[in-house]
């Protein structure tokens, strides 16, 4: 297997794939106008910030090294997830994607996390229905009361 910084390349694909994918949404991004772009330019230029530690972190070579040490010291000697784990995280997040787009935010994060909670994290009922009134309640508070933005409400609730 091909090797690059003492790593195979097939461990860098997937945040490469996402660095590519945030370099095409910024490109995007800055074809808006600048009140509408400065979101979604901030949160696509976090993105390729946090890959490229990512990317970088991945690599055998001693900066690789020393960040992952200084980013994630618990991740050290550990192999990665094998690849059924890896295709059920990466699942679990296109659901809630589809879940965002189809109910909406407010309906979604319930939703996810009190079934996360359950199935993934195997939390008592009591612990998985707190943790997601308790989020909703903040995102709620947060965008609707403090920040006075309107969720999206999904498609089946009016969305476009």
């Amino acid at each position: 297997m091909k090797r690059l910084f003492g790593t195979p390349v097939v461990d860098y694909l997937p945040a490469a794939a996402l660095w590519a994918i945030t370099v095409a949404y910024l490109d995007i991004a800055y074809g808006y106008k600048p009140a509408v772009r400065a979101f979604p330019a901030g949160v696509a230029w976090v993105m390729l910030a946090l890959l490229t530690l990512d990317l970088v972190s991945h690599s055998g070579a001693r900066a690789g090294r020393a960040l992952m040490r200084w980013l994630n010291p618990a991740a050290q000697g550990r192999e990665s997830a094998p690849p059924p784990r890896q295709i059920s995280a990466i699942s679990w997040l296109l659901l809630f994607a589809a879940l965002l787009v189809t109910v909406g935010i407010l309906a979604a994060v319930p939703m996810y996390l009190f079934s996360a909670l359950r199935w993934r994290g195997r939390k008592s009922y009591r612990a998985c229905v707190l943790g997601a009134a308790g989020a909703t309640l903040f995102v709620w508070l947060l965008f609707s009361v403090v920040l006075r933005i309107a969720l999206y409400p999904g498609l089946l609730f009016g969305g476009a």
